[in-house]
């Protein structure tokens, strides 16, 4: 008896400990739980961005206040004194920008999507996307690396779609909360073209949201920007209304 009960007993510590990967998420799996903590129905915060120039430049500081509306819908409003009134709209694929003493706001739309946002570092698409990765890439599982002092899981995300800006990811995603706190993006030709490290994040309604973003443009010596979230609401309803041409000419 004493036999049989130590040879359960190692069959079922070979199960657990050496087969441990049978427990382990999948690469889809963890990029479902990046999805689930990052991506929302709703959201409404008020933001600053640090653009910096070079290292002789001194850093330009932009206040604004945002919402959004699922993946389609969002609407950006600029507050600081050089920019105010400045807004943007998001509707499906299109864009509209007002400038403060404009009469009217302009469309823009295709490649002119990926230029730069206000000088900053991100591009339009870049600041208003809300998409699921898992609905954009294939994820592949290279290695377990640390980022800072979290271990992660280092993923390549490579495009399943045609119309994307990167045609490739490398995340690495914090295995206990499940949140990316670093993403490479690259060129279709393999070209590095910008690095995004995550400097705080903040426990949101049961879920691990982003709050404070480094962004970092890999084709320009000295350039980054910072973004930051503040006085964040998600998932709260909001009015179709808020996201309308009307409201963008007021």
């Amino acid at each position: 008896m004493k036999k049989i009960k130590m040879i359960t007993l190692a069959v079922i510590s070979v199960f657990l400990f050496s087969t441990g990967e049978v427990f382990a998420l999948t690469p889809e799996e963890i990029l479902e739980q990046v999805d689930d903590n990052e991506v929302f129905k709703t959201i409404q915060y008020t933001g600053v961005i640090t653009i910096k120039k070079g290292s002789r430049k001194k850093p330009r500081v932009k206040t604004f206040k945002a919402a959004a509306l699922g993946k389609d819908k969002a609407y950006i409003e600029f507050t600081n004194p050089g920019d105010r009134g400045t807004k943007y709209l998001k509707l499906g694929d299109e864009l509209w920008i007002k400038g403060a003493y404009a009469e009217r706001p302009d469309k823009i739309s295709g490649h002119k999507l990926r230029d730069s946002m206000m000088g900053s570092d991100y591009s339009y698409e870049d600041s208003m996307d809300n998409d699921k990765l898992v609905d954009k890439y294939n994820a592949k599982l290279l290695d377990n690396e640390k980022v800072g002092t979290r271990d992660c899981y280092k993923l390549e995300l490579t495009a399943k779609v045609k119309k994307i800006t990167y045609a490739k990811e490398m995340i690495w995603v914090d295995k206990e909360r499940l949140v990316a706190l670093k993403v490479q993006f690259f060129a279709l030709s393999g070209m590095l073209l910008k690095e995004m490290t995550i400097q705080d994040v903040k426990k949101i309604n049961e879920r691990f949201f982003p709050i404070k973003v480094k962004m970092v443009n890999k084709q320009r010596s000295g350039s980054y920007t910072l973004f930051e979230m503040k006085s964040i609401i998600l998932d709260e309803p909001l009015e179709e209304s808020a996201f309308s041409k009307r409201q963008l000419e007021r």
